[in-house]
């Protein structure tokens, strides 16, 4: 295979595939842009064998094309494995990649009220997920079955802050409840969130936002020491 010269970014996860007669296999799959000093720009995910005892070791086996101005961001897996998310900084389209298909088929699924995705997280009946927009500071939920949104989740009027550049989150079912944490804007690093918001899963009804102190008093610093 040819070799191509590389940027990795940071997003990585290896999954175990089990053959039912002959050794497992281990995958890393990651996504992958070329350089900037390159003339012809492209991105993808590329598919690696790390077991160490394959004869195909750190050898790319395959590789998938996204579009060349995605900028791919993070891959997420869904409750079952049966799918994998690539979210994207440079457009409003996150990709869902059927892992239950081989050779696997990538869709774009647009989601046009969300800029600078982040992070997605799945409930725990694999139905519903929930994508975060770090720059239009909005929360998507999404039908997990065809993987269209179902509901925009925004910014409330003034005199009732939300979450300010949305980007970690994680769902608890059992009692209803979506965490949202912020963080900085894409376009100033100074401008940074500091709160946490609570959502209602079943519903996206957004219920409270609490402010996280960033100067801790000396009496919770001994606490913590």
């Amino acid at each position: 295979m040819k070799r191509l010269t590389l940027s990795i970014w940071t997003s990585f996860l290896i999954t175990l595939f089990s053959a039912p007669f002959s050794h497992a296999e281990i995958l890393a799959m990651l996504n992958y842009e070329t350089k900037p000093e390159q003339m012809v720009r492209k991105e993808g995910i590329a598919v690696i064998d790390v077991d160490p005892k394959s004869p195909t070791f750190a050898k790319m086996l395959m590789d998938i094309p996204l579009p060349p101005d995605l900028v791919a961001h993070h891959i997420f897996y869904n409750r079952d494995m049966s799918k994998a998310y690539i979210t994207a900084l440079g457009k409003s389209v996150l990709h869902v990649m059927d892992l239950k298909r081989f050779p696997y088929r990538i869709r774009a699924v647009a989601v046009p009220d969300c800029k600078v995705l982040e992070d997605i997280v799945f409930s725990s009946d694999n139905r519903t997920w929930y994508l975060t927009c770090m720059g239009s500071s909005n929360v998507i939920m999404g039908n997990a079955g065809d993987d269209t949104p179902s509901k925009t989740i925004v910014t409330p009027p003034s005199g009732n802050p939300f979450i300010l550049h949305p980007h970690g989150i994680s769902v608890h079912n059992g009692i209803d409840r979506v965490l949202i944490t912020s963080t900085v804007s894409p376009s100033d690093l100074a401008d940074a969130g500091e709160t946490v918001t609570v959502l209602e899963a079943s519903t996206g009804k957004l219920l409270s936002t609490h402010k996280v102190s960033l100067k801790p008093s000396p009496q919770r610093l001994l606490r913590w020491k």
